[in-house]
């Protein structure tokens, strides 16, 4: 955006204690000014929208430059965005002009000039008023706060429900084989949640007690009769080795293998399951949850090892993430990723139980998907958390281990950030007051050396999104389709015309698929061809043509799909050299690590020079995960989904997925183009953008985007036969940063 100075109007006068100066803009600066609206009468000195136009000798507002027809936002979402202050004076430029004898410029009279006193008067005076100004918008906006009552669905608060309190038995279940040290790592966490003996801070027992302060001690209804307060035993241990139900449990199984615990009244039965069992959901949309059983008032939780899962899902910070920024992992404090990444999904279930054990506790949101103790704080464990970054913790000098509280027999663990109801902030356990001390003294130095080390910085180009000099695919790029299973037309229709939007001829209204598409081919594509000139000299212009199309409705290969069958299915579709075959799969088919890591993925043949595309249709299986902002999310700040442009959450889930596979496969078609990190799971042109779709963008919201007026459907592109469509934003090389259509609309050309 361009900012723009707001100005003109009538004689512009100063008040300067008992003198006056009034400056008036003389026939050339009139036609200089800003021309008014004919077509009513508006009030003196104030512009189009109601503002007080700038006065000579005071501070200016520096505005954006907003679309019409609002200059406070419209239906397209683009907020209003911070006024800055900035004080200039035409008098003092005069006066000083003058002393220097320099011509004052003709477009200005003056009566009077203003001395240094006088001057001093006027800048009291502006501060006068700007105080005053803002004490009124301070106590305007207090009055605001007061009136706002935020529902009660939209705070974590407490529903009069029981929750765990008194002593609480804890027994276990181990299903599948664990070795006796990681049973040691689990029991030694829950010995430490209220032992005798107090580890060093900060410690287990202290995280537990927040749990008390926040939530138990402030309940009205427990499970203790004598409102003792909570204090967790560890009972009985049962152990199924050989994994009596199968390797493969169903969400039904898990309250029969807890009644195997034999939980007592108030009490939790806690079922582990080992490395090699699957459990329905896991890793899909969960790595743990809990229930109850009203009638027992007994509660269970169940947890997984992610180990040879997903680690990347269920035990981070202790493995690299799947998506996201590709921060280093941290090391685990007990040296076993799974079962450090176990410890942190017990202690937010657990969490998540004593509070909330029969869903009538304490919980933010709809009962049956809430955020609770520890959920509404997810991937925060030390101060300065954000996404990717854990927060600061406390670093283990013998082991190099990440922690940030200490246990039973020496342990370490890392547990969740705790979620405070009376401030509304996540609560992290204190790292060490030293190391606080060694900033604070040093910040000076820090500061005064910045600078120079920030000069002699070169960053790893493993760490960033660059050109690894392989092949990209330009020119005409062949894109072949074969439909896996049952689509309809409409379904067909939709992702046909988002293919030939791409570089279809002429382009939809601003902003378009074909604007999207042509961020691709300057930003990467163009760059990497430049040696690869035509017969005119000039460099290959990149277009996608639709080509053969196969269906495959009795899906020939059945209905559970590996990765292996996706490539030999994408070479049914005959893809040309240069081209990229799209595999569509139907919402009853499933995936290896659909759902669970990926919502789609790209490959190649380098012998034939051709790439693939697969993209699931999450409708019925995880649209909360690949479906992303057209349902509600899983995790995460529970807002409400967008309507699809479409109509259809699955295949719009599907059009923003294959934007994503396709811009990838383009760029990085063979593994050594355009990517980030490791190149066998590499970040690239889309997916260096997780969740990015309009600007203004945070985990949780998509972005300001447009809404059509017609549906209210939300979308950032135009395409073919009137079509609109959500696509993810693109990593820019250049800026380091991740550009969107809608940052495009509201960008404007200097003024002249």
């Amino acid at each position: 955006m361009v900012a723009r100075w707001r100005g003109g109007g009538n004689a512009i006068g100063v008040a300067l204690g008992s003198k006056r100066i009034q400056l008036r803009p003389t026939e050339q600066t009139s036609q200089l000014a800003t021309p008014q609206p004919k077509q009513r009468q508006l009030p003196q000195g104030r512009d189009e929208h109601g503002r007080p136009h700038e006065t000579a000798g005071t501070c200016g507002i520096l505005t954006y430059k907003y679309p019409t027809p609002s200059p406070f936002g419209d239906h397209t979402n683009n907020t209003r965005k911070p006024l800055l202050i900035s004080c200039t004076s035409t008098t003092k430029t005069i006066a000083y002009q003058q002393r220097r004898k320099l011509p004052v410029p003709s477009s200005y009279t003056t009566r009077e000039m203003a001395s240094p006193r006088s001057r001093s008067h006027v800048a009291l005076a502006l501060v006068s008023v700007l105080l005053l100004a803002s004490a009124r918008l301070s106590v305007g906006a207090r009055s605001l706060l007061e009136l706002y009552k935020p529902p009660a669905s939209a705070l974590l608060t407490y529903h009069n429900g029981a929750v765990l309190q008194g002593r609480i038995p804890v027994s276990i279940v181990w299903y599948g084989r664990f070795t006796p040290a990681q049973k040691a790592v689990v029991t030694d966490f829950l010995q430490s949640l209220t032992t005798a003996s107090p580890a060093p801070t900060p410690s287990v027992s202290q995280w537990w007690n927040t749990i008390n302060q926040l939530y138990l001690s402030k309940a009205r209804r427990t499970t203790s009769s004598n409102g003792a307060a909570a204090q967790v035993v560890l009972g009985g241990q049962v152990a199924d080795e050989g994994c009596s139900l199968g390797k493969r449990l169903t969400l039904a199984q898990l309250p029969q293998l807890a009644a195997r615990a034999g939980a007592k009244e108030g009490g939790i039965a806690l079922v582990l399951t080992a490395q090699d069992v699957a459990v329905d959901g896991f890793c899909m949309s969960r790595c743990g949850l809990h229930g109850s059983d009203a009638r027992a008032g007994t509660a269970y939780v169940w947890v997984g090892n992610s180990a040879t899962q997903c680690p990347g899902q269920c035990a981070w910070p202790f493995h690299q993430p799947l998506y996201g920024p590709q921060t280093p992992a941290l090391v685990p404090p007990s040296g076993d990723v799974g079962m450090d990444g176990m410890v942190i999904n017990i202690a937010s279930m657990v969490a998540g139980t004593v509070t909330n054990p029969f869903r009538d506790g304490f919980y933010q949101g709809d009962k049956d998907a809430p955020l609770e103790a520890a959920t509404a704080c997810t991937g925060v464990y030390g101060s300065g958390a954000y996404p990717g970054f854990a927060g600061n913790l406390a670093v283990d000098s013998a082991t190099g281990a990440s922690y940030n509280a200490n246990g039973a027999h020496g342990r370490k663990y890392l547990l969740p950030a705790l979620f405070n109801p009376a401030t509304s902030t996540c609560s992290t356990l204190a790292v060490g007051l030293a190391v606080v001390v060694v900033l604070l003294a040093s910040s000076a130095q820090l500061c005064m050396g910045a600078r120079r080390r920030m000069e002699l910085y070169q960053p790893n180009p493993a760490d960033m999104l660059s050109y690894h000099n392989g092949a990209v695919l330009n020119g005409n790029i062949a894109v072949s389709v074969l439909w896996y299973g049952q689509f309809t037309q409409v379904q067909k229709t939709i992702i046909y015309d988002f293919i030939l939007s791409l570089t279809m001829m002429p382009q939809a209204a601003s902003p378009s698929v074909a604007q999207w598409w042509s961020t691709i081919d300057q930003q990467y594509l163009s760059k990497a061809a430049q040696a690869a000139l035509n017969n005119a000299g000039e460099a290959k212009k990149t277009q996608v043509l639709l080509g053969n199309q196969v269906s495959d409705e009795g899906c020939s290969f059945g209905k559970s799909l590996t990765e292996t069958q996706i490539s030999a299915l994408a070479a049914r579709a005959n893809p040309k050299k240069g081209g990229v075959s799209l595999v569509f799969t139907a919402q009853d088919v499933t995936v290896e690590g659909f759902c669970m890591s990926q919502c789609g993925l790209h490959g190649s043949d380098a012998k034939s020079g051709t790439a693939y595309v697969w993209v699931g249709n999450s409708a019925t299986q995880c649209p909360g995960q690949c479906a992303w902002p057209f349902h509600q999310p899983e995790y995460g700040p529970q807002v409400p989904p967008l309507l699809p442009p479409n109509g259809d959450v699955g295949v719009d889930g599907m059009i923003a997925n294959l934007a994503s596979e396709f811009a990838g496969a383009v760029t990085n078609p063979f593994g050594n183009a355009y990517y980030q990190g490791a190149s066998d799971a590499p970040l690239e042109a889309a997916t260096a953008c997780p969740g990015v779709f309009g600007s203004g963008s945070y985990p949780g919201y998509a972005g300001n985007l447009k809404v059509d007026q017609a549906t209210g459907a939300s979308y950032n592109a135009n395409g073919a036969q009137g079509r609109k469509y959500l696509l993810p934003a693109l990593y820019n090389p250049s800026t380091s940063s991740c550009s969107t259509l809608v940052d495009q609309l509201t960008c404007f050309a200097p003024s002249k």
